[in-house]
């Protein structure tokens, strides 16, 4: 007996949510390296504060939606985003 799509999409559910959930979790811990240089070396050169800013703005969107329709992964990785967005924002207009 097969599985219908549903059934299969619905069986790897356990899966893809835990690795979303873990995902929202790394993917803004990877601008770690970049938030160590500004704040180890005080250099800033380079790094767009308008890119930063955009990234910031864009996130809000993102949060907002996360928030509106209930989805804890995308919530969790704005809100974190948010933070090293800020973070980041915050170095290169200390150290220009």
């Amino acid at each position: 007996m097969s599985l219908s799509k549903k059934q299969q999409a619905s069986s790897n559910a356990p899966l893809i949510d835990t690795l979303v959930n873990v995902a929202a979790v790394v993917h803004p811990l990877t601008a770690l390296p970049q938030l160590i240089t500004i704040y180890s070396s005080h250099i800033v050169t380079g790094i767009s504060l308008w890119t930063w800013v955009g990234f910031l703005l864009i996130g809000l969107v993102f949060l907002v939606y996360g928030i509106v329709h209930h989805i804890k992964p995308i919530i969790l990785t704005q809100v974190l985003w948010f933070v090293v967005d800020l973070l980041v924002i915050t170095g290169i207009v200390l150290y220009q």
